[in-house]
Order: structure tokens, then sequence, then C-alpha cells
């Protein structure tokens, strides 16, 4: 076949042979996001008292649960359909829907964070109740819904000239041309999440603080010099986790739309080609990683996981836990037999 022939249909395969490691990467997150998401929202539905952690931690599964359902398939296909992705209108309304999911969730992740921070650093002060929680949870909805509408004006969707006389159509991450008003959007973008990721680093950073000086002041005279500085590490560790797995997995997308234009894809040899694409879509993480890092930190959570999975689930569906701790403080509290007053 000469070049002279070639077909958009040709050039896709092309892309989809350079593009297969993104691909696989979608695959596994959306192999493993579904499931996941969908254990929480069981365990967390069956298991788990009604409270303010876990009426947030519910809706984040559901937000999640919904991206990996609809948003990774979605990726998928635009990476499939490289140079022929028809329907602006498709393209416009599924990338609306990706940003809204993105800010809800982040919204109601920093909304936890903060209901945390507050009942472990300000326990005697007014506290977000049960009967007022789904106002802060309607109110993070209304955010993410602002935010993400200015994407209905800023279309992802661009005719590409593919040359061969021909020309593609293509829902695209990062534009190849983007406008002075998409440009700006991005830079907003980057400095939120910036912003957030600074706010959760310091809310964590100051319930560590504040659960180790805890530790501290009960059990000064009966810890060894060792055990202190493990159970400090082993806090540091859990207060990042979270926040840094948010911010590993947005802040690069910003980064790498803004600086689309000054990257030459054409030098890219294919693993460098595919790292970038790979590197615009770790976005994805951060609605798969969840249910791990509940089993991880929360040994209530894994309990009931084993249970779920190996079908020992007691017929009684009676909610096994009133304590309305995360993962966390949960981990924290046993690690270090500190009573959060």
């Amino acid at each position: 076949m000469t070049n002279s022939t070639k077909t958009i249909i040709d050039l896709n395969d092309e892309k989809f042979r350079k593009l297969l490691a993104p691909i696989v990467f979608l695959v596994i997150t959306l192999i493993v996001g579904i499931p996941g998401n969908l254990t929480v929202l069981v365990i967390y539905g069956k298991k788990y008292a009604k409270s303010v952690h876990q009426t947030i931690v519910w809706n984040l599964a559901i937000a999640d649960q919904i991206f990996c359902t609809v948003g990774i398939p979605f990726n998928i296909a635009r990476i499939v359909h490289y140079y022929s992705f028809e329907g602006e209108w498709l393209c416009v309304l599924f990338v609306v829907m990706l940003y809204f999911l993105l800010l809800y969730s982040t919204h109601l992740l920093v909304l936890l964070s903060i209901h945390r921070f507050w009942k472990i650093c300000f326990p005697l002060r007014q506290q977000i109740r049960l009967d007022t929680v789904n106002y802060w949870i309607i109110a993070c909805f209304g955010i993410a819904s602002i935010l993400s509408a200015p994407h209905f004006g800023l279309s992802k969707y661009e005719e590409i000239n593919v040359g061969y006389n021909l020309t593609g159509y293509s829902c695209a991450i990062s534009l190849s041309n983007p406008s002075i008003y998409s440009t700006a959007y991005n830079y907003c973008f980057l400095a939120l999440f910036i912003l957030y990721t600074i706010v959760l680093v310091v809310i964590y950073l100051m319930i560590g603080r504040k659960l180790y000086k805890q530790h501290k002041r009960r059990h000064e005279n009966q810890v060894t010099g060792s055990t202190k500085k493990a159970i400090s590490s082993k806090m540091t560790k859990i207060a990042f986790a979270i926040s840094m797995v948010f911010a590993v997995s947005y802040i690069p997308l910003f980064i790498l739309q803004i600086t689309a234009q000054t990257i030459d894809k054409d030098d890219l040899n294919t693993f460098q080609f595919a790292m970038l694409r790979i590197g615009e879509r770790l976005y994805v993480v951060n609605h798969v990683a969840n249910p791990f890092i509940y089993g991880i930190f929360d040994k209530q959570f894994k309990k009931h996981f084993k249970e779920l999975v190996t079908c020992s689930w007691s017929r009684d569906t009676t909610k096994s836990s009133t304590k309305e701790s995360t993962s966390i403080t949960e981990i924290q509290l046993e690690q270090s037999k500190i009573s959060v007053v």
C-alpha cells in the first residue's frame, strides 16, 4: 500500500499500535475500578452505620463508579477513533461529564478532609452533622456543575489535516491549537488543583501533628524513642496517602495540556509518545485507587472485603459499626491507642 492510498482507517490503525500502552493502561483501570468501587458501595452501604463519613464516602464511590463505567470506555473510544471521532456534540457532552465527575469527586474529598480536620482538631466546636451533610454534598455538586460548564463552549473536538489529502476529526485531551480561552481555563484548573493539593497536605499534616501530640502527652513515659519515631513515620505516610494520590493523578493532566504546543509529537519515539498519552490520563487512577486506600488503612473495611469475597457475610444486615472515622484516623488511633475526644 502506497502513501497515496492511505485512508483514515489506516491512520487510525497506525495510531492504535502506537497507543497500545495507554489502551492497556485504561483497560486495566477499567477492570480494577468497576468492581473496586462497587465493593465500596456495597460495604459502606450495608456494613457501616449512617454517618457523615459514610455518606461522603458513599457519594464519592458513586462518582468514581460512574467515571469508571462511562468515562474510561469513552477515553478508550477516543483513542481507537483517534482521527475518526464523529459527533462534536458527543465529544462535548462526555468531556463536560468527565470534568464534572473530576470536580465533584475532588470537592467531596476536600469536604471529607475538612470534616476530619474539624472533628479532630476542634472537637468542641460545631461539626458537620448527619442532618446537614447532604446540603454540603449538594454544594459540591453545584460547584462542580458551575466549574465544568465552560467546557460546553471550549470544545475538545477539532478538525485535523492528517496529510494524504485527508481530514481527521479528534476528541482530544490536549488540543493541538488551543484558543486563548482554553489555555487560560487550563491555567486556572492547574492553579485550583495545586491549591487543593496544598490544602489537603496541610490538613493531614495538622491532623497527624494533633494525634502525635496527644499520643506523646499520654504515653511519654511508656514508649521508647524508636517507637516514637516509628509512630511518627507511620502517621506521616498515612497523612500523605490520599493527598498524594490526588496530586499525582490530576496535576500532570493540566501541565501537559498547557505545554502541549511546546511538544513536537512527531519527534517522539513510540515509547515517549505512549508515556505522554498515559500521563494525560493518569487522572483515571484517582477514581480507581480509593478502594485500595480503604483496604490498606481501614482494618474494618479489609475484614468486610474478605467476608464478601469468601461469601461469609452474615444474613443479618445490621450495621456493624457506628464509629464515624476515616480510614486515616482509624489506623492512627489503632497504632497509637489514642481516643479522640
